[in-house]
């Protein structure tokens, strides 16, 4: 059942505890505002053309509902970015300008400012050691883009190069060049993780260390995350196309929900192509897509999987991985790697349920997993050759769910 649902701006709204925005669901199992996207996605699973929309105020949230014309545009804030230590300390008004000042620097110091006085204040405060025009850095400290392209140039590290000045709006302080170091050979930055300079990477092609480029530098991996805390349910199926032929091809059919960036439909890997290895796979691909410590349940048509991963391995281990009747393990290369898995995700607090579902019953869940699965097995089949006008070598077509 989804939580309880904003009241409207002229009732007495219960007290939200700092949570950020209003949720409208205006089409869903349960039409209404809420306080969480956790009740939100309650409210749209498994429903069929959802829409729903966040908003800042209850107002523009009332407003949606009714279906009036919602303007939700604000005008754009400009933010200071003070560099009180980098190559130019000063104050930038894009990120990308402050950036490039503290790439690279030992140490750098900087903070953004919704007012240009805080940060002009900001910068003043970290100025010391006046050498040169009133204000400079020691040597040490100081490391400039200008002195990577002297030091390319054949400029060695302690030269007396001559001092650079950048044109900026006046703010800025005059620095002293130094030159710049080899990769891997400089003081490790401040950011450092276990002895490892993040800046630096192996030139495949000359085997030769080298900075990373801006681009390298600010690639950034999404990791799954978000305010919802409860129970994430994955609907997982295997198809086979010929299954227990030679010619047979598997297909892997993962599903979130509707239009979900995780949903997965893609060949079975492997030389084995049976219904059962897709299963598993399924199951496996599903639990690479959840973070280890987040409660999840699989809803799999799979008994052979679930009794695998639940009941029968617990014989198989004890007697060396042999069936009763004394026969190798099938798929055990699969099974094995999968248990692993589920209890290092229960070592880390991820819960993992299994939950049967009867396939082909119009379950929303398991026929969308069921499309992805023989989506994914059809994607893989090669072609079928046509000899003397006739196709040849026909095989099987549907999505067998034999052993």
């Amino acid at each position: 059942m989804a939580g309880s649902a904003a009241s409207s701006s002229s009732g007495t709204k219960r007290k939200r505890g700092g949570a950020q925005g209003y949720y409208a669901v205006k089409v869903g199992h349960k039409p209404g505002i809420y306080y969480s996207w956790a009740d939100v996605q309650e409210q749209t699973f498994g429903y069929s053309n959802s829409k729903h929309k966040k908003f800042n105020t209850l107002v523009e949230a009332e407003a949606f509902m009714k279906g009036e014309t919602v303007a939700t545009s604000k005008p754009k804030q400009t933010k200071y970015y003070a560099v009180q230590k980098g190559h130019v300390p000063g104050v930038y008004e894009d990120y990308d300008s402050a950036f490039a000042q503290i790439k690279g620097f030992k140490g750098p110091q900087h903070k953004k400012f919704d007012t240009r006085q805080e940060a002009e204040a900001f910068v003043a405060a970290g100025t010391r050691n006046p050498a040169v025009n009133g204000l400079a850095y020691a040597k040490d400290e100081v490391e400039s883009e200008a002195s990577m392209s002297d030091a390319r140039n054949g400029c060695k590290v302690g030269d007396n190069v001559a001092k650079k000045r950048k044109a900026n709006d006046g703010s800025a302080v005059t620095t002293i060049v130094n030159g710049d170091m080899d990769p891997g050979t400089g003081p490790l930055p401040p950011d450092t993780d276990d002895g490892f300079d993040r800046r630096i990477k192996l030139n495949p092609d000359t085997g030769d260390l080298r900075y990373k480029t801006e681009d390298e530098l600010n690639a950034r991996k999404l990791q799954n995350t978000g305010e919802y805390d409860g129970w994430i349910h994955i609907y997982t199926d295997g198809s086979c196309l010929g299954n227990g032929q030679m010619a047979a091809y598997a297909g892997v059919g993962v599903y979130f929900g509707p239009r979900d960036p995780r949903n997965i439909s893609e060949g079975l890997p492997g030389e084995t192509q049976t219904n059962n290895r897709a299963e598993m796979s399924a199951i496996q691909r599903a639990l690479d897509s959840v973070a280890i410590d987040r409660k999840c349940i699989i809803h799999s048509d799979s008994q052979y999987a679930q009794n695998c991963l639940t009941k029968w391995h617990i014989k198989w281990r004890t007697n060396n991985w042999r069936t009763a009747a004394g026969k190798p393990v099938e798929n055990k290369d699969l099974i094995e790697p999968l248990l692993k898995q589920l209890e290092e995700r229960a070592m880390a607090g991820g819960v993992t349920k299994f939950e049967w579902v009867r396939g082909h019953n119009n379950d929303p869940g398991n026929e969308a997993a069921d499309e992805l699965a023989v989506n994914g097995a059809r994607e893989a089949t090669p072609p079928i050759p046509v000899v003397d006008g006739k196709e040849d070598g026909l095989i099987d077509v549907q999505g067998s769910k034999g052993v």
